[in-house]
């Protein structure tokens, strides 16, 4: 597949939090579209890449893509011409009799349904097989067959391949889940948030030591047989508080870009960006050999502790008797 495709999914890591409005490239510039459906009508041309994350795509009979096409998580339904690539993830390409594509079509975590009559000139990979989409130097191709999911690749592949992908989703996925909090619970994420960022000391070190404390406590507990469902439940609510103070942080993270920038963002779109950046950041240095694992232990014992302190978000953290008063309240929100 041409590196057209990886840069589009580039684009679209780096502009999935930003609101609606700030998507919408001009015409010459291609189009980059969050959470919204995308339909070119006949006649049309659009002159550059298309990018959509979280929508749909139709392309009536006599359209022009002069570029590629990255679509995530939405169908897609082509009648016209493509002179580009075609990459779907999670979702499903439906090509019409009239459809013409110039370059590769990849459809993975979905179906492609491809009518007689329908052209591509490239290669079509959907299903077992599926090409890593970077021009490696000897060009092979990673097969994903059904069932436990065996892999067949060059030596070293594999691995490598997976560990880029698990980067990547993760970082979207909570991204996507910072978004939908924020939506929801935006005075207890963002108490959270500053007060880790406020006091550093007192929530990253309450964090490292539940972290190590509560994991011990949890295999005493499941020695005993009878209280492994506590110990379930435990070590659930334990996953819960780091990511809800991951997210937490990521929202401070995102009002503070936002400010630095003079962007006006809704709360949750700051949210999701500022979760973006933050796990690619952190997780990023966990590559780094030896040391890589401080980075993001680090950020997830201040969310954690946060957490804590704050009983979910639920209260201000009182200070110690002696120095001012509790944080001051969050204003909440707004759209």
């Amino acid at each position: 597949m041409k590196r057209s495709i990886v840069l589009l999914a580039l684009v679209a890591l780096l502009v999935a939090a930003l609101p609606g409005s700030a998507l919408a490239a001009g015409e010459s510039d291609g189009e980059v579209i969050f959470g919204g459906d995308y339909t070119l009508r006949e006649g049309e041309t659009l002159t550059g890449d298309l990018v959509v994350l979280g929508g749909n795509v139709v392309l009536e009979s006599g359209s022009l893509v002069e570029g590629s096409i990255f679509l995530m998580g939405g169908n897609a339904e082509m009648r016209g011409v493509v002179e580009g690539d075609v990459a779907l993830f999670g979702g499903n390409l439906t090509l019409d009799s009239t459809a013409e594509i110039q370059g590769d079509v990849t459809v993975f975590g979905g179906n492609l349904r491809r009518h007689e009559g329908a052209v591509v000139s490239g290669e079509v990979l959907s299903g077992d097989a599926v090409r890593v989409p970077f021009d490696w130097e000897f060009g092979r191709v990673v097969r994903v067959p059904s069932g436990p999911w065996p892999i067949q690749a060059w030596p070293g592949l594999s691995g490598m391949w997976f560990s880029g992908v698990s980067y990547i989703l993760r970082a979207v996925l909570l991204a996507g889940l910072a978004v939908l909090l924020v939506m929801f619970l935006p005075v207890h994420t963002s108490r959270v948030g500053r007060t880790a960022v406020e006091q550093p000391l007192i929530t990253g070190g309450l964090g490292i030591l539940t972290a190590v404390v509560v994991p011990l406590f949890l295999v005493v507990l499941a020695a005993t047989i009878c209280l492994i469902p506590v110990t379930i439940a435990g070590a659930m609510l334990l996953v819960v508080a780091v990511v809800f103070g991951w997210l937490g942080l990521g929202l401070e993270v995102g009002t503070r870009m936002a400010e630095a920038f003079r962007w006006s963002l809704h709360p949750a779109a700051a949210a999701g960006l500022g979760t973006l950046v933050l796990t690619l950041v952190a997780d990023g240095i966990g590559f780094i050999p030896c040391v890589g694992w401080m980075a993001p232990a680090l950020v997830g014992s201040l969310g954690l502790g946060s957490v804590l302190v704050t009983r979910f978000g639920l209260q201000l953290y009182q200070r110690p008797a002696g120095t001012s008063g509790a944080l001051t309240p969050p204003a909440a929100p707004s759209a």
